[in-house]
């Protein structure tokens, strides 16, 4: 069941990533994982996503 939205999901935590992407997968969601922002932003060149769900605490870097 695919409703058609893609979501990109940024998040640090593995084990955390994996529940949220779960969770949206089983509601129909395309979802694509990154550990980093600047990962996530390498995909913005090859298609948008609908939605962007960041963490506001990445890691090192200096914010989400």
């Amino acid at each position: 069941m695919r409703n058609g939205f893609d979501v990109l999901l940024v998040e640090d935590e593995p084990a955390i990533r994996d529940n949220y992407a779960d969770a949206l997968k089983r509601h129909g969601y395309e979802v694509w994982t990154f550990s980093d922002r600047a990962s996530a932003s390498q995909a913005f060149a090859s298609r948008l996503p609908d939605l962007v769900l960041i963490d506001v605490g990445l890691g090192v870097e200096i914010d989400g």
